[in-house]
């Protein structure tokens, strides 16, 4: 779960290329177990060392609607991606993140809390890269073209790609890291282009229509939410979800500048639903994972440090 969408300027890049190494599961559309507990974990305990037992890890996620079969196979899968590592204490298994990891939810989180700001302002500068990978190596070009996504790129034309932010060092530190050697990358002002519009490289339809979902399921609630009427299990539930949604949104959407966006672009209405909800939540949230702690690991009991947005 970067003040600036898609790639934070300035994280130091052994870092990020070693965060780049881990498996995460992909946010997706519609919850999946792995994809869940991550979300879970990293908002109570990304930056906890404390091993988690696997006990209050499975029932916690009981209360996101996950089988215990279901959870204790997620943690297993989540290990075996280096997600998670994992140490037996006599017959009960512990987890916890592991340090790549961690610097890979840093950034994450970076990603969610910034993303659709309107704070940020475009300074009219394009980043372009055209690059040339063999045939040969189509492993590498599907990795590399994956880092471009998630720098915020999109393909103008076929080995063309185009982003309104400068992550040139970020995505020159991947190319290195990938063995990307044939390659240029520059900046142009918007002023200077001619022909195509770069901001074509996007299908601004597409995009809008994502958000609509999650506008008709959580706006309605936002509106009419009292917090203090919720149990503290329907607190955790509701919050752990609408972060869950939220943050696939980086991977699908560029977090293009509002300047180029058409007015009342729904990004910015999603973006105060999400904080609404998922701030409003914390204190019952973050109480009720505690009294779990309390009752099922109390060695983890005061390692709790939920998340909250930045509005």
């Amino acid at each position: 779960m970067t003040p600036e969408p898609h790639a934070p300027p300035g994280h130091p890049a052994s870092a990020r290329i070693a965060a780049e190494q881990v498996n995460f599961p992909r946010p997706l559309k519609g919850s999946a177990s792995q994809h869940l507990v991550v979300t879970m974990l990293a908002d109570y305990w990304r930056g906890s060392t404390a091993w988690l037992p696997s006990r209050m890890i499975v029932s916690l996620a009981g209360s996101l609607g996950l089988s215990p079969s279901a959870a204790s196979t997620a943690l297993s899968r989540l290990a075996g991606r280096d997600v998670l590592e994992q140490s037996n204490a006599g017959r009960t298994s512990r987890y916890r993140f592991t340090p790549e990891a961690k610097a890979r939810l840093d950034i994450g989180v970076g990603q969610i809390s910034g993303f659709g700001s309107e704070e940020r302002r475009w300074d009219g500068m394009w980043t372009v890269v055209a690059f040339t990978v063999p045939e040969s190596s189509r492993e590498m070009r599907e990795l590399l073209r994956s880092r471009l996504k998630s720098l915020g790129f999109a393909p103008l034309y076929g080995a063309v790609w185009v982003s309104a932010w400068d992550t040139a060092d970020e995505l020159e530190d991947s190319c290195r890291h990938l063995g990307v050697d044939n390659y240029a990358i520059f900046r142009t002002p918007e002023t200077e282009l001619r022909g195509r519009p770069l901001i074509e490289a996007w299908d601004l339809a597409e995009v809008r229509r994502q958000y609509l979902p999650f506008i008709d399921t959580y706006g309605p609630t936002a509106r009419s939410l009292d917090p203090q009427q919720l149990s503290g299990e329907e607190a955790f539930r509701l919050r752990t979800e609408v972060i869950d949604a939220w943050r696939a949104f980086p991977w699908e959407d560029p977090g293009l500048p509002p300047e180029l966006l058409p007015r009342e672009f729904p990004l910015f209405q999603a973006r105060r639903i999400f904080v609404a909800l998922y701030n409003s939540l914390e204190e019952t949230a973050a109480t009720y994972v505690e009294e779990t702690a309390v009752r099922l690991a109390p060695e983890v009991a005061g390692e709790i440090h939920a998340f909250r947005v930045r509005a």
